[in-house]
């Protein structure tokens, strides 16, 4: 509707004379019902977190050094670490530790100082040492040390550095000084009812930007935070490439190639569980589209029991409980892709304002008896510790 043009004088609203036309004394309740239709997407499950002062967006994630390594099939009498130097290793281990190799009742001392990616090692208390199989993960058990001697080596990790860039999102609502005096039933002001409009609308945006935004990469396959159309970068994109190299990790990312299962929830929940999140202080939701929503609702529908005189037909789920006992509230979000389900940790996502750009609307200068408002604000979206705390299943048929 072009609320500064001429167009609507002569049209419906205007001072046309057929009754049918003069939707201004038309009730408008079912349409204006419509437009604000209620929805408890994804937006409201994420708190706002503290204002930012630059377009790109920095934040420093801290971990703790690793509880196991991930060791080869070895020969008698070593331990052969997979994926380590030397340096790495002697970080997190030292002669005299003690590791058990998952899924066995062996616990092995390293008996010789940790110098190479061989490591010298025997059955705790013996001087034999069995193979296990390749790429077992041996838990750090213990790391004793002697009252004589020497402080050991410092081995806090370097901090790691993640970032996002700011996106403005913006509407501008013009009327003249006729449409703005006009008398409506149900819609009492025009500018307020289409500022009203234009804020749901930017909502909207918002909220598929967190889950769908994509941070724009140059030729050189570095991002630019100062291009005046910078986007941010949503859920999908971190939680696939959270270090925006344009190469995919996918540490916490499993692809199903198959319809939704209660065992695909379970198994990417054990995978974020492993990687170290899940702990005391998450607060984790699993956000989906209508279609997936649908089969969860369904999942075990056999075994649900009515009572007799059950006026209630149909089936719905709004919390999974997976095998590990966590419970997590099942959040539908209209604008989430049909084939996708991630996990997220409420405690470790926030939006972020630029200072002084919050939400907000300004009275622009005035053209004749037009009068013209923008609303706009600029914001990011942070997401810590995406290769550890969230996850996301794709390719769900």
């Amino acid at each position: 509707m072009a609320l500064t043009s001429t167009a609507f004088m002569a049209g419906p609203g205007g001072f046309s004379g057929t009754l049918s036309n003069k939707l201004d004394k038309m009730d408008c309740s079912q349409v204006l019902a419509a437009v604000l239709k209620a929805d408890k997407q994804l937006l409201g499950h994420i708190r706002m977190g503290p204002t930012a002062h630059n377009i790109e967006v920095n934040f420093i994630e801290d971990e703790l050094n690793p509880a196991y390594i991930l060791a080869k099939s070895a020969a008698v009498g070593s331990v052969v670490a997979s994926t380590y130097t030397t340096a790495s290793l002697q970080r997190i281990l030292r002669k005299n530790a003690v590791i058990q190799p998952n899924g066995t009742e062996q616990v092995i001392q390293i008996t010789a100082s940790v110098a190479a990616q061989t490591l010298t090692g025997a059955i705790y208390g013996s001087t034999t040492y069995a193979a296990f199989a390749s790429n077992t993960k041996c838990w750090i058990v213990a790391m004793p040390y002697a009252d004589i001697d020497a402080a050991s080596s410092d081995i806090s990790m370097s901090r790691t550095k993640r970032k996002n860039f700011m996106q403005v999102f913006e509407r501008a609502v013009e009327i003249t000084q006729t449409r703005k005096n006009m008398d409506m039933e149900a819609i009492v002001n025009e500018l307020q009812t289409q500022i009203k409009y234009r804020t749901l609308e930017i909502k909207r945006e918002l909220d598929m930007a967190i889950i769908m935004g994509y941070a724009r990469a140059s030729a050189a396959n570095t991002y630019s935070g100062d291009h005046e159309l910078r986007t941010l970068a949503g859920i999908i994109q971190l939680l696939r490439d959270w270090d925006l190299d344009s190469t995919n990790e996918d540490t916490t990312v499993i692809q199903a190639s198959a319809a939704l299962t209660q065992g695909h929830i379970n198994s990417l929940a054990y995978k974020i569980f492993d990687q170290g999140g899940l702990d005391e202080t998450a607060d984790p939701i699993i956000v989906v589209g209508a279609k997936q929503a649908r089969v969860i609702a369904a999942m075990e529908k056999d075994l649900r029991r009515v009572e007799q005189g059950e006026r209630i037909v149909g089936y719905y789920k709004n919390v999974f409980l997976s095998d590990m006992g966590v419970e997590f509230p099942i959040v539908m979000d209209r604008w989430f892709p049909g084939d996708k389900l991630t996990i997220l940790d409420r405690s470790r996502i926030a939006l972020r304002a630029l200072a002084g750009d919050a939400w907000h609307m300004e009275k622009m200068a005035k053209t004749g008896r037009n009068e013209k408002w923008q609303l706009s604000g600029q914001y990011t979206l942070e997401l810590r510790n995406a290769d550890k705390c969230h996850g996301m299943l794709y390719d769900l048929s």
